[in-house]
């Protein structure tokens, strides 16, 4: 199982931002009142967190920067004592600890801190405490879990798990080659990786990409047996994994069936991807294939929804065709969704309904990029929860 990440400080950074706590008897650590006039502007880059800020602090005007840690011996750890570009800092918020921590600068001040832990609403801190194995930070700790926005969420999920698919692809486009060429090259590395879910991912990419530069004679009638020995051959450097494997992910089929994809993408004429609607491109593809070699439904239907449909976006855009964008869209939202049951499961058991808004593939990203990384502060449920 693993283990969950734990929350990073873009977290307690939006918190700050957003004024998500108890501003009205503030204290820092010392004793003083606080009062936030301008939590100032956001800083992405290197140095302190916020900058422009302004302060008052027992009735004294403060004008600086802040920086944010979940925890203060943070500071040290992170050498801002020896920075210079922390010498502004006049506040260290720091979401809990054992004790009072003093800091200093790199120019001998020692900046306030505030421990926010004490000012955050209820709902917050219950939501920062979760303490789950395997799940979701809502799971068991919300009452109050609202449908419509756990509908809305996925909704933004899911277009941005298109966008990402994109970038994953992009990755393996080389811009040396004919666009031709490269898109192809792309779509096929795609369809190996995806091929090579849950333990293999890595193993087949390479293969794939060794392949591609030129391992093996596309032209062979035998193609897809030279793969197959290309990928188990006693001198091959990839270490496939076979232990707990379902007997049709066991690598030795799955190269097959990457191997039958690859043969048909590249035999497949090149305008047909896009002089065709998405479907017709995709059956088109299906038929070019061996069909005894074919993945089960599951796993092509996988396989269309995110590495086909984010390949013709792509190349949508590579073409400039607005038209081929927009059909990709329409399939990616209207399209059959296969979802894994250990992605549906902690929302299940958190309490949200999976219905045909939310039983998509942007549920994994939902889970993944949001969820198990701790990003709630973008969440809109987490938003909903803390501020009904």
């Amino acid at each position: 199982m693993t283990k969950p990440s734990s929350y990073r400080e873009e977290l307690f950074q939006w918190i700050w931002q957003n004024l998500e706590f108890d501003c009205s008897q503030l204290q820092t650590a010392c004793g003083k009142s606080l009062q936030i006039v301008d939590t100032g502007e956001w800083n992405h880059g290197a140095g302190p967190d916020f900058l422009g800020v302004h302060l008052q602090i027992d009735g004294k005007e403060w004008f600086g920067s802040v920086e944010i840690h979940k925890k203060a011996g943070e500071w040290l750890q992170h050498a801002h004592h020896l920075d210079e570009n922390f010498n502004s800092v006049v506040l260290h918020v720091v979401y809990q600890d054992e004790h009072y921590w003093e800091i200093s600068t790199q120019d001998g001040h020692n900046p306030f801190t505030l421990f926010l832990k004490p000012y955050l609403t209820k709902k917050m801190y219950r939501l920062l405490e979760a303490k789950q194995q395997n799940g979701i930070a809502c799971s068991g700790n919300i009452s109050f879990i609202n449908q419509e926005a756990f509908e809305e969420q996925v909704k933004i999920a899911h277009r941005e798990y298109l966008e990402y698919k994109v970038e994953e692809l992009l990755e393996f486009y080389d811009a040396s080659l004919p666009l031709s060429k490269a898109w192809k090259h792309s779509l096929i590395v795609g369809v190996y990786k995806t091929l090579g879910i849950p333990g293999n991912k890595t193993q087949m990419a390479s293969l794939a990409q060794e392949i591609l530069s030129g391992a093996i004679s596309l032209r062979d009638f035998q193609f897809v047996e030279e793969v197959e020995q290309l990928a188990f051959q006693q001198e091959s450097k990839i270490c496939w994994v076979h232990s707990g494997m379902r007997p049709a992910s066991r690598p030795k089929i799955r190269v097959k069936q990457a191997a039958a994809l690859h043969q048909a993408i590249h035999q497949m004429p090149f305008r047909i991807f896009f002089k065709q609607d998405t479907g017709q491109s995709w059956n088109h593809l299906l038929k070019m294939a061996d069909p005894k070699l074919l993945p089960g439904n599951s796993r092509l239907a996988l396989i269309k929804q995110i590495v086909f449909l984010p390949a013709l976006y792509l190349l949508g855009d590579l073409i400039h065709s607005i038209q081929l964008k927009k059909q990709v869209l329409e399939a990616w939202k209207s399209g059959t969704q296969y979802v894994p049951e250990e992605v549906k499961k902690p929302f299940k058991r958190a309490g949200f309904q999976l219905n045909k808004a939310t039983n998509v593939v942007g549920l994994a990203h939902y889970y993944k990029r949001y969820c198990r990384e701790k990003n709630c502060h973008q969440c809109e449920v987490f938003k909903k929860a803390i501020r009904s």
